[in-house]
């Protein structure tokens, strides 16, 4: 059940971590319709946080369309249509990019050497799989 990491340290908060989490685990297909997630009792146990953090994350998950709540069962995976989250995902990598170019920016590296650092880990990536 360590599916889930936080940071306390990182200035994120924990309930945002742990829906960015899920979000992402939800679109990669990790988490597949239907499947029931950990009850907010279990993961705040593991995570060692108050269990409102935890129900708060999967209030806004459900708000958001990724969580259904069945009454007496918990928390499951809401059924979505495949082009919204194929959308959602290059909208979510949009923004990580435009994070990354900003931070990038702030310590003097250009343009080219963001690609070129992209490129080299992205053939790193491939290599480590092969």
């Amino acid at each position: 059940m360590d599916q889930f990491t936080i940071s306390p340290s990182s200035g994120v908060p924990i309930y945002k971590q742990l829906f960015s989490q899920i979000e992402r685990m939800v679109l990669n297909g990790y988490f597949a319709a239907g499947e029931h997630l950990p009850s907010v009792r279990q993961v705040a146990t593991n995570l060692e946080v108050n269990p409102m953090t935890v129900s708060k994350a999967y209030g806004l998950l459900e708000e958001r369309g990724y969580l259904t709540r069945l009454r007496g069962k918990g928390m499951v995976v809401a059924q979505r249509d495949e082009a919204v989250s194929q959308q959602e995902k290059f909208k979510m990598l949009t923004k990580m990019i435009e994070e990354l170019l900003t931070q990038a920016q702030q310590m003097g590296i250009n343009e080219q050497e963001i690609i070129a650092l992209v490129t080299e880990n992205a053939q790193k990536d491939k290599k480590s799989k092969e």
